[in-house]
């Protein structure tokens, strides 16, 4: 099927004296303007292609009969994509277009000239030329304000003007100007403002390219009579009255009209009247603690957005409505129009109980679970969000080949609380409002048996989160603990790792750290096309605990020191997370993705703790080796009858091609490349330390791997298949690294990875 979709005749649907649109290319010179943005405004494109050349979806489209009352005929052609049939018009539709878009951009000399060339019988390609001329820039920009009040509020902030002598004379940075004015105007108190009363005039007579400005802002202009009005000045808007409307039902509101708000009963809190029903099933400060809006205040637009934001991240309210009615024959003591501002909150369902039982993946791992989870949104009526889980898991993993396969099974709880402010024993209630801080109380178990050993995990946390913009976050942890106990280890294992550091990943330990995480993302919508993503993180552990405990113990004959009989662990880790999106079209997308850290045990430790180590492989990372097979650096595990590889160090780059096939279902192509290492050596015999980081050697080392893979995308989740081939091994022999096309390919040099979501 895949050949006769490749193979099938592209014109097989063009009817005679047609021409399918084989080909669309613009040659452009105009400066600051780039082909992607002048592709916008081409009205007629070719049909849609995959890996660049692959008409697959019109291949589908041809692959169906000419009968198309037959079902399966309807379907192929339903997935498919018609073919896209040379139009004159369309083509002159894009050259004014064009032309319109490059007068916007300063060129009003530009001249835009199209070819048609005929490739085929049924086939032709449409050229477009671009002759931008020269490009009109400002020269002076004047202001003309009549109203007293806004120029100087103009004025005042003209050091951020997207306009101004020199800048091009571009109808978006005009547009951008108007935006931006306006906004400032309304965060000042004038609610009636809008960007209609801004408008510019261009005075292009000067014969050198360059262009007069004048940005001129209306005054209102006031209804009178029939055949007359008024321009007069703009007025302020002032906050008399603030409604707070809880469990506002606007289905009940339009249907019972003013006998609907009669059964609410009131409550003034902070200057603020709070209307609710029978009961208020939250304190009166968790509305008042996230409302910017308050009367005797001018009307600001920024207010009413940070309100919307700030009760929205509650949890507490499914819908929220912020609108103001004007107040007649009303004004404050300055002659200011007066507002009520009416916020309507519909409730959310504060209780859930969810029971789940699933198939899971762990990198490629296949396995069941059953999880019990309940969430409760107003825990101490402060908007707290209380969530507890319960899970527990079995899974079969696949170790090397000729070895029995063997399973696992994984026990866990943990119960969090969010509350919506930062716990400190002070007041900031400022930096509350300005960046929604939360704070996060968890405590979790773990029990984990493996053939290897048997591990249990108990773990505290306490975590302050708050976004400083739209598109940064932070989060701080000051203290988290976690008490790691292993109670078994397997004897043959124990044997193997026993002269090197790595036996002291499996000794029972004691972690106190503090940690940080930045978060910058440029996907503030699910729409954005381009987007980068940057998270950094930081984390130091022990160095507390080694101060007080100092003053006790120096570690004696042992050589580290405990507390409570258990060794502390102290170490230093950081790493970086780069990832970078770019949609091609509605089928094409590119993701990149370049991950950095590392781990440093110092100190009271003689190695990471197993938990904080770094691995790679998996349906996530390398994905032509299992999870915890590849590295460390070019060791090679003889004979292992699980995979276990971890280190200190990680470096890997990612890149994927993805693309919409048809249904549901999506395709990818990608390359992986990247490995680990230690940072201490692992063995005394320098010879076969092949897993320690050095300078000279570690680009010898990495490892790189290709594949393909099919995605089912069903909006809330994606399912993922991933076929992964190693194309250079580290492991082995220098001179014998390479594989892909050096060799014939074994079952080994492949790796199957099923998983839920994007890798990155």
């Amino acid at each position: 099927m895949l050949f006769s979709i490749i193979g099938c005749r592209s014109t097989k649907y063009v009817p005679e004296g047609s021409y399918l649109l084989n080909k669309v290319e613009i040659e452009n010179t105009a400066k600051d303007v780039s082909k992607e943005e002048l592709k916008r405004y081409i009205r007629q494109k070719e049909n849609i292609k995959i890996i660049g050349f692959w008409r697959f979806h019109l291949s589908m489209y041809n692959l169906s009969g000419r009968d198309d009352s037959k079902g399966f005929n309807k379907w192929l052609r339903r997935i498919g994509e018609e073919p896209v049939l040379y139009d004159e018009v369309l083509k002159q539709k894009t050259n004014e277009q064009l032309g319109l878009f490059l007068n916007n951009k300063g060129y009003y000399n530009a001249e835009v000239t199209d070819t048609v060339i005929v490739t085929s019988s049924k086939k032709v390609k449409v050229k477009y030329s671009i002759n931008p001329g020269e490009r009109y820039f400002i020269n002076k920009l004047d202001y003309r304000i009549e109203d007293d009040s806004i120029r100087k509020l103009v004025f005042a902030d003209t050091l951020r003007t997207a306009l101004g002598e020199g800048k091009p004379f571009d109808a978006s940075l005009h547009d951008q100007e108007r935006e931006r004015i306006t906004r400032n105007i309304r965060n000042s108190g004038y609610y009636n403002f809008r960007k209609d009363y801004i408008y510019f005039l261009a005075d292009s007579a000067l014969n050198d390219y360059k262009v007069n400005d004048s940005l001129i802002i209306a005054k209102n202009r006031v209804y009178i009579s029939k055949d007359r009005d008024s321009l007069v000045d703009h007025r302020k808007s002032r906050i008399k009255d603030v409604y707070f409307l809880v469990g506002f039902d606007a289905k009940k509101a339009l249907e019972e009209k003013e006998q609907y708000f009669n059964q609410f009963d009131t409550l003034m809190y902070s200057d603020c009247h709070i209307l609710y029903g029978k009961s208020l099933n939250f304190r009166a400060d968790v509305l008042i603690n996230s409302n910017y809006i308050f009367p005797g205040e001018l009307y600001s637009e920024d207010a009413v957005s940070k309100t919307q934001n700030l009760l929205s991240d509650i949890q507490l309210f499914r819908f929220i409505n912020i609108r103001f009615k004007v107040v007649e024959n009303e004004t404050d003591e300055e002659g200011n129009q007066l507002l009520d501002c009416i916020i309507q909150l519909s409730p959310s369902k504060i209780q859930s109980y969810t029971f789940e039982i699933e198939g899971t993946n762990s990198s490629g791992n296949l396995g069941a679970a059953g999880s019990f989870r309940y969430k409760h949104k107003n825990a101490v009526r402060g908007g707290e969000v209380f969530d507890l889980r319960l899970r527990t898991a079995s899974e079969t993993q696949s170790p090397a080949e000729g070895v029995d396969r063997f399973n696992t099974l994984e026990v866990g709880a943990d119960v969090s609380l969010l509350i919506p402010k930062f716990l400190v024993p002070f007041r900031i209630e400022s930096f509350r409002k300005k960046y929604n801080p939360k704070t996060s109380l968890s405590l979790a178990y773990n029990y984990q048996r493996r053939p290897d050993y048997t591990r249990t995990i108990v773990n505290g946390r306490i975590a302050y989160n708050w976004r400083s913009s739209a598109m940064v976050s932070h989060q701080l942890s000051p203290f988290e603990l976690s008490i790691i106990n292993v109670p078994f280890l397997d004897p043959e294992f124990a044997d193997r790792i026993e002269d090197t550091y790595l036996k002291y990943s499996y000794e029972d330990q004691l972690i106190s750290s503090t940690s940080y995480s930045f978060m910058y993302n440029e996907q503030v919508s699910p729409k954005q096309l381009n987007y980068w993503f940057f998270q950094a993180n930081v984390e130091a552990s022990g160095n507390v605990l080694n101060g007080i405990v100092s003053m006790w113990d120096d570690g004696g004959s042992k050589g580290y020191k405990e507390i409570f009989g258990i060794r502390f662990s102290q170490y230093i880790k950081s790493d970086i997370d780069i990832r970078y999106h770019h949609n091609v079209n509605e089928i094409n997308s590119f993701a990149y993705r370049v991950f950095m850290g590392a781990a440093y045990p110092y100190g009271n430790s003689q190695a990471m703790p197993f938990i904080k180590q770094y691995f790679s492989g998996g349906a996530n990372s390398i994905r032509a080796w299992p999870v915890r097979a590849l590295g460390p650096g070019s060791y090679k595990e003889e004979n292992p009858t699980y995979y276990n590889q971890t280190a200190d160090m990680k470096l890997e780059v990612n890149a994927e091609y993805r693309f919409k096939l048809f249904w549901l279902l999506e395709g990818a192509f990608f390359v992986d490349a990247g490995n680990i290492w230690n940072l201490r050596s692992v063995v005394e015999n320098q010879d076969e330390d092949v897993g320690t980081f050095k300078i000279n050697r570690f680009y010898k080392q990495i490892a790189i791997g290709i594949g393909t893979g099919a995605r089912l995308d069903f909006n809330y989740f994606v399912f993922r298949l991933d076929l992964g081939v190693k194309t250079r091994d580290p492991s082995l022999p220098e001179g014998q690294r390479w594989i892909l096309g050096v060799r014939p390919l074994t079952w080994s040099d492949t790796a199957f990875n099923f998983a839920i979501g994007y890798p990155f």
